[in-house]
């Protein structure tokens, strides 16, 4: 078991269905939805997105919205489609999306995918009616990690990153140094050098001028342990980054996200506060 999968695909099942119909709500879908490749046409592979599109005219705040396990089942982008209809109710612009997967693609390929997709937006901002200097990550996971990294460890402002929310994600890859999902993710037999736990954690990136966090944690969690959130937290407090933390208490991984219903509606008043 590791923090890219969800344990069994019935439970993966159940999590979709919970998540879609009582945790996060069903909820109104804006004007609509569409898939859209969000990849250029020279790239590896073809990579797709689902938009959810608010009712607003005016240029709305968007949403990158990224799934938590490298594998469930070829795409996972479903187990999100509730937190996309509530973003979308509150006027947020949503692109849900899948990466490639671990099984068929090595470390970085799953983050050039979310960097891409960040591209992407800004680069169709206007015919998306994306206002493209108001953007935000959201994930959980393995998504909470890849958003969180792909938002810090470019130069100030040039995803266009405005605020992080992470849920049970990873944030520092050296506490897996001794196992092997860790040598998978790097595609390398041999143990990585530190330099490569840096480069690939998310609190490496952390500066004065990184992005406002709000992260959830199950406090059980023995799979993304809640060290990862205090780690961050402190690097976010050193480096006077806004942040906020919600507790789950008694949750582990999987039951975190079944449980984060109000942690998703505290999320969502993080971004208005830091988007609207």
């Amino acid at each position: 078991m590791d923090f890219f999968r969800f344990p069994v695909a019935g439970v993966a099942v159940l999590l979709g269905v919970v998540t879609l119909n009582s945790c996060m709500g069903i909820g109104p879908a804006g004007k609509g939805t569409k898939q859209v490749v969000f990849t250029p046409v020279d790239w590896p592979a073809k990579v797709k997105g689902t938009v959810f599109r608010p009712e607003a005219d005016s240029p709305a705040p968007a949403v990158l919205l990224i799934h938590g396990g490298v594998k469930l089942g070829d795409d996972g982008r479903w187990v999100m489609n509730g937190i996309a209809r509530k973003l979308v109710a509150r006027g947020y612009y949503v692109l849900n999306i899948r990466y490639r997967s671990l099984d068929d693609w090595a470390y970085p390929a799953q983050l050039d995918d979310v960097r891409q997709a960040l591209v992407w937006m800004r680069e169709n901002s206007d015919s998306e009616g994306i206002d493209k200097q108001r953007i935000a990550v959201f994930g959980y996971s393995a998504g909470g990690y890849l958003g969180a990294l792909a938002a810090l460890e470019e130069e100030a402002g040039a995803t266009g990153v405005k605020a992080i929310v992470a849920g049970a994600a990873p944030t520092d890859l050296s506490v897996y140094a001794k196992g092997n999902l860790v040598r998978r993710y790097f595609e390398t037999d041999m143990e990585p050098f530190p330099e490569q736990f840096e480069q690939a954690s998310p609190l490496s990136y952390v500066d004065g001028s990184s992005p406002p966090v709000f992260m959830f944690y199950g406090r059980e969690d023995n799979l993304v342990r809640p060290d990862h959130a205090m780690k961050f937290a402190d690097v976010l407090e050193y480096r006077k980054v806004p942040w906020e933390i919600f507790w789950i208490p008694t949750k582990g991984h999987v039951s975190t996200f079944f449980a984060s219903g109000e942690a998703v509606d505290e999320a969502l008043d993080f971004l208005d506060w830091y988007l609207k």
